[in-house]
């Protein structure tokens, strides 16, 4: 199963489960991350999203977009990743992340949609999409409100990776834990569930401007996975060759 779904005295636990790949999201674990976050929001009084093994989410599955040979296939990939992104931004209830480990590209973007983030002190942060020729959606529209637009255009253009303490620093995360971030998360979400459900619903409207923009700025993607530029950065990094 490519996300865990697991109903804690009321809290949902769902676990992206591709430990192997450090969690790289295909186009059918961004379904069903949709899927388990659409019956999740139905339901649960909140809502808690990790990783399985030693990452949270390596990101976009690279060797699946670089597989893409059409507008048809990468109209298919990059909608699956709407669906999920949409799935999360409408969510009306508090939804907390655990960063369990290794956090980038989509996996780091996603972050920017949760209520609060509690990261261990060793994971490993970043938004590196420009290295392989593509941009970071998320960031660019949605981080650029909460980070400022000097700052989220320098993480877009340098693509480096950072701590958990520089991610808190920056607004991405917003506690740092020594150990496992899971306990804490599951305490959070218990807090946040207390949040009378009208308010709780306006005020997460109101801080998630521009996730229309960025599903705008999605779709820009599935022009750019095709092109040769991309192609050849996602080779290179398949073959673990790109610097």
């Amino acid at each position: 199963m490519s996300v865990a779904y697991e109903e804690l005295d009321g809290l949902t636990l769902l676990r992206l489960s591709r430990p192997e790949k450090l969690n790289a999201m295909t186009s059918g674990m961004w379904l069903s991350l949709a899927e388990a976050l659409n019956k999740a929001c139905r339901s649960a009084s909140a809502i808690v999203v990790t990783g399985a093994g030693r990452a949270f989410s390596s990101g976009d599955d690279i060797g699946e977009m670089h597989g893409l040979q059409d507008p048809i296939e990468a109209s298919r990939f990059f909608h699956s990743l709407e669906k999920a992104v949409t799935a999360l931004a409408a969510c009306r209830r508090p939804v907390v992340a655990a960063v369990n480990g290794v956090a980038v590209g989509g996996g780091a973007e996603v972050l920017l949609l949760m209520d609060y983030v509690v990261a261990y002190k060793g994971a490993l942060i970043g938004f590196p999409e420009s290295r392989i020729g593509l941009v970071p959606p998320l960031l660019l529209t949605v981080g650029l409100l909460q980070l400022g637009g000097k700052r989220a255009r320098t993480l877009a253009l340098s693509g480096r990776l950072f701590s958990a303490e520089e991610a808190m620093a920056l607004g991405i995360v917003d506690e740092v834990v020594d150990g496992d971030p899971l306990p804490r998360a599951l305490d959070v979400a218990r807090e946040l569930s207390r949040v009378p459900q009208q308010a709780l619903s306006i005020i997460k409207a109101a801080s998630l401007q521009g996730v229309g923009e960025a599903l705008t700025l999605l779709r820009s993607l599935e022009s750019l996975v095709l092109g040769g530029e991309a192609k050849e950065r996602m080779r290179l990094f398949l073959e673990k060759k790109l610097r």
